[in-house]
C-alpha cells in the first residue's frame, strides 16, 4: 500500500495485490465506500494482480478488507493496523493521520539592523548586573 498527500487536506492511496492471492477479481471495501462491492472494483495486471489508486480525505485512519472473486474477505498483511470487527475477523487499517497538511511555517522577518536590537541589548545588559542586596 502506497500513501502520498495530495494537497487540501486530501491523500492518494495505491491498494494492491499479490498474484498469489488467485482471484479473477478483486474490489477495495471499506468505510469510504460503505463497503460497496462495486464501488472500488481493482484492476488486474498481466501477472495475476490487482492494484487500485483510491483518494481518501487525509487526517483519519479508515477500515477496509478486500473481497475476492465476491465471495472471499482477505486482509491486507501490510495494513497499518487490524481492527477486530462485527464478524468475528478482523478489519485492515490505513491510517492517513500522519498526511495531514500542516500549515507552512512562518517565515521569520530578517532584520536590517546590524548588531543586537535595543531590546536584545537591554536584555543582555539586565543579565550581566549583579544582583542588589536588599534590606532586611
Amino acid at each position: 500500500m502506497i500513501k502520498t498527500r495530495k494537497g487540501r487536506g486530501r491523500a492518494s492511496v495505491t491498494f494492491t495485490l499479490d498474484p498469489g492471492v488467485g482471484a479473477q477479481t478483486a474490489a477495495v471495501c471499506g468505510e469510504w465506500n460503505d463497503w460497496s462491492a462495486g464501488a472500488d472494483v481493482m484492476d488486474r495486471d498481466a501477472e495475476g494482480g490487482f492494484s487500485l489508486n483510491v483518494a481518501l480525505d487525509a487526517g483519519r485512519a479508515y477500515r477496509f478488507r478486500y473481497l475476492l472473486d465476491d465471495q472471499r474477505w482477505e486482509n491486507d498483511w501490510a495494513a497499518d493496523a487490524y481492527l477486530p470487527n462485527s464478524f468475528g475477523g478482523d478489519d485492515s487499517v490505513v491510517d492517513l493521520t500522519a498526511l495531514v497538511q500542516a500549515a507552512p511555517p512562518t517565515a521569520k522577518k530578517a532584520s536590517t539592523e546590524k548588531g543586537p536590537t535595543k531590546t536584545t541589548r537591554k536584555a543582555a545588559a539586565a543579565t550581566t548586573k549583579p544582583a542588589r542586596k536588599t534590606a532586611k
